[in-house]
């Protein structure tokens, strides 16, 4: 499953910048796990990753050392192709009400 995980700073002081800058460097993912983008905002004020998990256990292990100082939102992600595909489904499905 590929998720579109975000996150913002919830603890900008300088005291938990340290902390979990301390955290992230000895952080490993969790088995099931796949990165394949990890960015943080040019405005250094969260980032984003895509992740592609065997499960919504394992992406919440891969949040969960992090909450004290970073706000998540999780959303699934398909490839556009199959999007497309599903929304024209949907259109075509309505026409028929």
């Amino acid at each position: 499953m590929l998720f579109l995980v975000t996150w913002d700073y919830v603890d900008s002081s300088e005291e938990g910048g340290k902390r979990s800058l301390d955290v992230f460097s000895k952080w490993k993912p969790a088995d099931g796990a796949n990165f394949i983008g990890f960015y943080g905002y040019a405005d250094s004020s969260g980032g984003c990753a895509i992740i592609d998990v065997d499960s919504h256990q394992t992406l919440a292990k891969l949040t969960a050392p992090f909450v004290p100082w970073l706000s998540f939102n999780a959303r699934p992600i398909i490839p556009v192709e199959e999007s497309a595909q599903i929304s024209g489904e949907a259109l075509a499905w309505l026409d028929t009400i």
